[in-house]
């Protein structure tokens, strides 16, 4: 586990158990957000996120305060909190508060090299729009949402959907072929 100082993990090491504490605890998060599912405007993968930084924030506090056998108890403080923010429209965290949390570093690993003629034959296959936004995806140096794709290219953000889940589709066929 390397680099201690205080008696805290490095804040990529915190993330990294709090994801893996998630999804091995998943019915745990199912049952915490249940009661306040339905009056959240949030997805699944919204929720799981939530649950995430609330375990991040619960492991901060074990190695703080030294109770490593206190984080379901801290998490379930935590997330249901959290949970009843989402359920009544407020804001889970404040802005600031996001910021004071350490993230995790970004691996500056070169690209892998591309290989462009296998692109080009995947590319084949597509539509011509979906071609276009494919082309237009590779392009981009950070990700970008549906809402993005839809407005580059003056579509319904639902058009957007499906050009990208058929345009999967069809090379899921391909590499499966």
């Amino acid at each position: 586990m390397g680099n201690k100082r205080n008696g805290s993990s490095p804040p990529d090491e915190l993330w990294e158990k709090a994801m893996g504490w998630v999804s091995s605890n998943k019915a745990l998060v199912r049952q915490i957000a249940a009661p306040y599912r339905r009056h959240m405007a949030a997805e699944a993968a919204d929720i799981e996120q939530e649950a995430v930084i609330a375990a991040f924030q619960a492991l901060l506090e074990t190695c703080r305060k030294e109770q490593p056998d206190q984080l379901a108890p801290f998490f379930r403080v935590i997330f249901r909190t959290n949970c009843m923010k989402l359920a009544s429209g407020l804001q889970t965290m404040d802005c600031q508060e996001i910021d004071d949390l350490p993230a995790p570093e970004r691996d500056e690993r070169p690209e892998e090299d591309v290989d462009h003629a296998d692109v080009k034959k995947a590319l084949q296959g597509m539509t011509k729009r979906q071609r276009q936004v494919c082309c237009w995806l590779l392009q981009q140096p950070e990700p970008v949402s549906t809402p993005d794709i839809a407005r580059e290219f003056k579509i319904s953000r639902r058009h957007a959907c499906r050009l990208i889940s058929n345009s999967i589709a069809r090379l899921a066929g391909e590499v499966a072929a």
